[in-house]
């Protein structure tokens, strides 16, 4: 076993120093009117927050920088993100639509954002759609706005019931995983149903540094069915419709203080060439503020006038600059990393292949991110030593 491992790094550490080109080739979708090109992997980066996003198995993360300039995560990095994904269920039947491998995957890039796009047996079309905002003019981008479209590509309607799954990092080290706009603490199993949604309107987790908010109910986002807050495996194995053990802990024979978010929004018929869109936010800040979520909700408006404003003199001030064109790339060289101490499930095969793919992946996208290939190298070089140990 050892020595597969290790003929398997050595074929890594070929792919890493042997870079692969892709040539970009533009599309266009005719239901969401954008065009796109397709992507192995890629970060859709601002001043303060970025966004992590798999083609091979759609999954994402969401990183903000603390105030010395680390990236804090919000989910789960474990097994490339994908503990954190939706499920659809179609017709009666359930889809993991990050683990089934009959579901066609695909990464987009677009102007002004990322779209993450799963096709179940050809009838429909699921999109992730991110991009970042600016809670005001005068802030970097504070906010991750999620829109998912269910697309009818088929000539029959069919019944969608949608939920996605959060396991959250940030807020398990404090007693109180999650809290609410109107302060309610969250410390153990919780469902919020729609009247409880619209007075509670966020959960917010936060860590020493960080603090990351859930908007789910305000201006451009639609009514949401039931929140669930529990240990992301009690989550998973939870049937459909199933209730939930009420004051149960986040901690469970296999995880420790491992808390998730299971939002559920209504099912609806979709009808062919339909498309149905929901939309929510994610805000973060460093601890030295709150987020601004609500705040963008509540003046959106107001908020959205300034940032046109804004955007139209950053224009006027570019183009009479007139500065050289600079080539776009995903690269970061300022996050310093450290290794962690090895941990048991670290070790597991399952684990390992994960993370090679992950270096992989990495690896074959056109923006190199080599600050990010060589942590993942660290990781994996810290579990080989610890396997030759054993």
């Amino acid at each position: 076993m050892k020595k597969i491992y290790l003929l398997t790094i050595i074929f890594h550490f070929f792919l890493v120093f042997s870079p692969i080109s892709l040539s970009a080739q533009t599309l266009h979708d005719g239901y969401l009117e954008t065009d796109y090109t397709l992507e192995k992997y890629l970060n859709l980066t601002g001043e303060m927050l970025r966004v992590e996003l798999f083609g091979k198995t759609g999954s994402f993360n969401i990183f903000c920088k603390n105030q010395e300039g680390q990236e804090v995560p919000l989910f789960s990095s474990a097994n490339m993100c994908t503990s954190t994904g939706f499920l659809l269920k179609i017709d009666g039947r359930m889809h993991r639509i990050n683990a089934e491998s009959r579901i066609i995957r695909e990464l987009r890039k677009y102007d002004n954002g990322a779209q993450l796009v799963f096709t179940v047996d050809n009838n429909v079309r699921f999109v992730i759609d991110f991009s970042l905002i600016k809670s005001a003019s005068d802030k970097p981008e504070d906010i991750v706005r999620i829109r998912t479209y269910a697309i009818n590509l088929g000539l029959e309607s069919h019944s969608v019931d949608i939920k996605g799954i959060f396991d959250t990092v940030a807020g398990e080290a404090s007693s109180v995983h999650f809290s609410t706009e109107k302060n309610t603490k969250i410390r153990n199993e919780t469902r919020f149903v729609l009247e409880e949604i619209q007075r509670e309107r966020t959960a917010v987790c936060t860590n020493d540094s960080t603090s990351f908010q859930f908007v789910f109910s305000g201006n451009q986002i639609q009514p949401i069915d039931s929140i669930v807050f529990a240990n992301v495996d009690e989550i998973y194995k939870m049937e459909w419709d199933s209730g939930i053990r009420k004051g149960r802990g986040f901690t469970n024979i296999r995880s420790y203080e491992d808390s998730a978010i299971m939002v559920d929004w209504p099912s609806f018929m979709l009808s062919p060439d339909q498309k149905i869109e929901n939309t929510f936010f994610i805000a973060a800040a460093t601890n030295d503020e709150s987020p601004r979520g609500i705040f963008y909700v509540d003046n959106y408006e107001r908020i959205k006038a300034e940032n046109s404003e804004e955007a139209e003199k950053t224009e006027e001030t570019e183009e009479k600059a007139a500065p050289p064109a600079k080539e776009n790339s995903d690269k970061r060289t300022d996050v310093d990393f450290v290794v962690m101490p090895i941990k048991d499930y670290q070790l597991d095969p399952e684990y390992i292949q994960a993370l090679i793919d992950k270096i992989d992946i990495l690896q074959s996208s056109k923006n190199v991110d080599k600050k990010e290939i060589q942590k993942l190298n660290a990781e994996l070089d810290a579990i080989l030593e610890k396997l030759r140990q054993r």
